[in-house]
């Protein structure tokens, strides 16, 4: 009997889905573990393997469509089952031939023409779109894999199709077109908006003489080449301090949960990665345990599988503070706004050189900020500020860190 793989819960609460890109097609042999469709989830991007080997006798939903969790996605069996139909969205198949009336309507003018070309391939819903815009599939080229002509293809052509009237001639600066937020930069967007309506915002922010940290960050970046590690950046040090201050500082390492908020010991820090497709914060955890060079090992092969969705969702959630920063970016500081349900985030800034009068002689100094973000239901201004203070007072002299270290 076909096994029906449907969408789990593939994060903290996930109700939904978006199937990215299907890595299957029906009648494809499949083992076990293979991948077989990327989808993404308000938390990241993520390849769901096949649960048991065999024949896929049925695909469940298009590209670019938003499905619940518990959906059948695929029908997995043997070659010489036959799947039930009745309800099947499979992505591919034929046109099939349609009955013209002898009313001759645009409708049925379309049903002929798809019937004309039995090798387009689409789904239910794209056709439902693609006839109520009138269109003719056989006119559309598709993008999908194998040309599949996905919504996208549709809403395209009738765009293309609609000519829209000439403007005067002081209205041709004034043109305009719709951005649809859709896919992760649309989940970025709606948790943005819930962390920024249910949590006041406030922002701190320090100037400090980075000098003892650079030459801090060379003598271990030599150290850490003789351990193998190609490069040692501020991040794993920055990320190393703020575990350390923790412990003294409890109730910036928490989450507000509905109604109750968690304090942790442990600390699992959120490092915001910029990708093409929008801000992920993917995790690393017990950065309280971890030795500086063992955080600047995982950390660069954290940003480099978030940046290529090779990241699960245990390591896209759970979060107990977060770090961002401006890097090469530019931007002297930011107000970031919070991951929620944590409570804090902490930036770093780009160094800028600066002159600094030192025993009576100027000379040029790089000069860092840093900013903490915090939930002022949490905790007030004064906390904040001393929080920020003991971390700026670390960076300022990094060799008193050691004396942090258990």
């Amino acid at each position: 009997m076909a096994f029906e793989f449907k969408l789990p819960d593939v994060g903290e609460g996930t109700t939904e889905g978006e199937i990215i890109r299907w890595l299957v097609s029906v009648g494809d042999t499949v083992v076990l573990d293979q991948p077989l469709v990327e989808v993404e989830t308000d938390k990241a991007v993520v390849e769901l393997p096949a649960p048991k080997p065999g024949t896929i006798l049925a695909r469940f939903g298009e590209e670019g469509e938003t499905i619940a969790v518990g959906s059948t996605l695929v029908l997995i069996g043997q070659d010489d089952e036959k799947p039930p139909t009745a309800s099947s969205r499979e992505v591919l198949h034929h046109a099939e031939t349609v009955p013209v009336s002898q009313s001759g309507t645009n409708e049925n003018q379309t049903s002929i023409r798809e019937a004309l070309h039995p090798a387009v391939q689409a789904a239910p819903a794209t056709r439902r779109l693609a006839k109520e815009a009138g269109l003719d599939l056989g006119d559309i080229r598709g993008s999908g894999p194998r040309g599949r002509i996905v919504p996208d293809d549709v809403r395209r052509a009738r765009s293309q199709a609609v000519q829209p009237a000439t403007p005067r001639p002081h209205e041709s600066a004034d043109a305009r077109h719709p951005l649809v937020l859709r896919g992760l930069r649309k989940k970025i967007a709606d948790h943005m908006a819930l962390s920024w309506q249910q949590i006041p915002h406030v922002t701190v922010v320090e100037k400090l003489d980075a000098k003892a940290l650079v030459a801090f960050r060379q003598t271990m970046k030599a150290m850490a080449l003789q351990q193998g590690l190609s490069n040692l950046t501020y991040l794993p040090i920055l990320t190393k301090m703020i575990a350390a201050l923790v412990p003294q500082y409890p109730m910036f390492n928490a989450r507000w949960d509905g109604q109750e908020i968690f304090q942790y010991d442990a600390v699992h820090v959120g490092i915001a990665v910029d990708t093409p497709e929008g801000l992920v914060v993917p995790v690393l955890r017990h950065v309280e345990s971890m030795g500086l060079f063992d955080l600047a090992r995982a950390l660069p092969d954290l940003v480099e599988r978030a940046k290529g969705h090779k990241l699960g969702p245990d390591a896209l959630s759970g979060s107990t503070i977060t770090v961002t920063g401006g890097g090469a970016l530019g931007g002297l500081f930011a107000t970031p706004i919070i991951n929620h349900p944590e409570v804090a985030i902490i930036g770093m800034y780009p160094m800028v050189q600066e002159a600094v009068l030192v025993n009576g002689t100027w000379e040029e100094h790089p000069m860092l900020h840093i900013s903490l973000t915090f939930d002022h239901r949490i905790a007030d201004g004064v906390m904040a500020s001393q929080f920020l203070g003991a971390l700026k007072r670390l960076l300022i002299e990094p060799m008193t860190l050691l004396g942090y270290l258990r």
